[in-house]
């Protein structure tokens, strides 16, 4: 594109949207992130609607100039609101907030891009809507609409959050709207209801996709169970580890239906939510094996931490509670249940507590109701401090967290592992060999997204301020990907600036989504480079 065709786009957008809702001076502040990378961005439109959202992608076709649709810009390790792109204008879809459709009896709601986790919860709460917000540690302020096409998971009940939807409306790059065939025939309520439709299933490519712009997504809800119960674990031992594996796989398989995901925590990710980080005590920014041990001792942390929740009636939550003593007792050194009424008296036990210890019971308690918080469907920013360990500057009490904004240095790792011990063994050694080369900590949790396979998320925390950090931290990342494509530990999605990895060349894929992209998109203007590599005109 040129700069005089982008002038012009401009100038037609000032007067579709308004001049204060199209943003040039200061764009490029738009596009902060924690990965550490600067895009080029022209201009930053903000839509009101969908009607705005087709018109603005009918400018950016007449005059061939590429935009890039974020929901609320908070994608935290994975590029934050950048695009993949230089050159492209951001379309940033938070003031598409809105929420409808809400069947209290069944359990449905439609939410426009804008909608975040916080607000979800509000309006339920103002409803009457006894239901759990499918929840991440990402905080409050993240999209609900942006996480599930990313396929985003939590640990309430519905874990997959892609698997949520039910249906999608979105704005192709001519400006037509997308419905499916159960909503064009009049059976808009059924099809909210039934996530498979009728006819070929193609909510799917809006799903890590760029093939339109998704205004509208309706989503099946979780109930509020009698009783919420948080488990925890813990071994010494980082032998136990085989065992604790399959022990795992077993209780997903046997409580299924009320124990739906478990998160596995080695020490050093324990202690980066315990302690700041010891930068006196790190080598070339790593934390050597005796000085983890040592932070371990001295916090109590032991190799392997585990949490889970029992979502369940009262009856069930028992039998429940035998059966995870029973399969988790024999690789395991403690085994804990926390509810609210335990936090609760903790905390009273805290005030008369003398000095030091009534305020590390009292640390304890928030931590505790803070997870809690979060297995009851309640978004909080408590899983975000993460992000502080290396680098960036807590906001002031009250304020919400902003990692892109306060310069923390993030790149999140995302591979899927399956749940089997010489796997699961296997993948921490290839982590914990590549990491400390490039100057970062090996900081690993294992979630499970079904009984088969872990997803895991390693946090590559550095100095965003270090130039040469943050080359390393990126260099890191490939290293993994390199390790894992030979162990066979692929990621479940990409940052901006890992798009490439799906530009094999020659494969069937790629040439069919390239195909499909070129049918909807022949002038490559909406998201280029996004999940689906770009193809030169001549080769479609």
């Amino acid at each position: 594109m040129n700069r005089t065709s982008t002038e012009s786009a401009i100038a037609e957008w000032v007067t579709i949207l308004g001049e204060p809702a199209v943003i040039t001076a200061r764009a490029a502040d738009f596009g902060i992130s924690t990965i550490g990378t600067k895009r080029s961005i022209p201009a930053v439109l903000r839509p009101e609607n969908q009607e705005q959202v087709a018109a603005v992608l009918q400018v950016a076709q007449k005059w061939q100039v590429a935009v890039y649709p974020v929901s609320t810009g908070n994608n935290w390790g994975y590029g934050s609101a950048n695009p993949v792109e230089n050159g492209c204008v951001i379309l940033d879809l938070s003031r598409l907030n809105r929420i409808s459709g809400f069947d209290p009896e069944l359990g449905v709601v439609t939410v426009e891009p804008g909608v975040t986790q916080g607000a979800l919860r509000e309006f339920l709460d103002s409803h009457d809507g006894n239901y759990l917000v499918p929840v991440t540690g990402a905080g409050p302020t993240c999209s609900i609409l942006g996480n599930a096409l990313e396929r985003g998971y939590g640990i309430t009940p519905i874990t997959d959050h892609f698997a949520a939807v039910t249906r999608i409306e979105a704005v192709l790059p001519d400006g037509s709207l997308y419905r499916t065939p159960l909503s064009e025939l009049g059976g808009a309520e059924v099809d909210g209801l039934f996530k498979w439709g009728l006819g070929p299933y193609l909510d799917g490519l809006f799903s890590q996709g760029n093939f339109g712009v998704v205004v509208n997504m309706t989503i099946a809800l979780a109930p509020v169970p009698d009783t919420v119960t948080a488990f925890f674990f813990s071994t010494k031992e980082d032998e136990k580890l085989e065992a604790l594996v399959p022990a795992v796989r077993e209780v997903l398989r046997a409580l299924g239906g009320s124990v739906v995901a478990i998160n596995l925590l080695n020490s050093q990710r324990m202690l980066s939510m315990m302690t700041p980080f010891p930068e006196d005590k790190a080598v070339d920014g790593v934390l050597p094996a005796h000085e983890v041990e040592s932070l371990a001792n001295r916090h109590g942390v032991p190799a392997w931490s585990g949490v889970g929740a029992i979502y369940a009636s009262k009856e069930v939550a028992r039998a429940a509670r035998r059966t995870l003593r029973r399969l988790l007792g024999p690789a395991t050194d403690r085994l804990i249940f926390i509810n609210q009424r335990k936090v609760e008296m903790a905390r009273t036990f805290a005030r008369v507590m003398p000095g030091g210890l009534g305020t590390r019971v009292k640390g304890m308690a928030d931590t505790l109701a803070g997870a809690l918080e979060i297995m009851h469907g309640t978004p909080n920013d408590v899983a975000l401090a993460l992000a502080y360990w290396r680098s960036g500057a807590l906001p002031a009490p009250g304020q919400p967290k902003n990692p892109a904004r306060d310069g923390c240095g993030l790149i999140w790792f995302a591979p899927l592992v399956p749940i089997r011990s010489n796997d699961a063994r296997r993948y921490i050694q290839m982590v914990e060999r590549v990491c400390p080369q490039y100057g970062v900590n090996p900081l690993i949790t294992l979630t499970t997204v079904n009984d088969r396979c872990f997803d895991s998320t390693v946090p590559l925390l550095f100095d965003r301020n270090d130039t040469e950090a943050t080359a390393r931290a990126n260099d890191c990342y490939r290293a993994l990907y390199a390790a894992g494509q030979r162990e066979g530990f692929l990621p479940y999605r990409l940052n901006i600036d890992a798009m490439d990895i799906l530009n094999t060349g020659g494969s069937v894929y790629s040439g069919l989504t390239s195909k499909l992209k070129a049918a909807v998109d022949p002038n490559f203007i909406l998201a280029p480079g996004r999940y689906v590599p770009r193809v030169k005109r001549s080769e479609v």
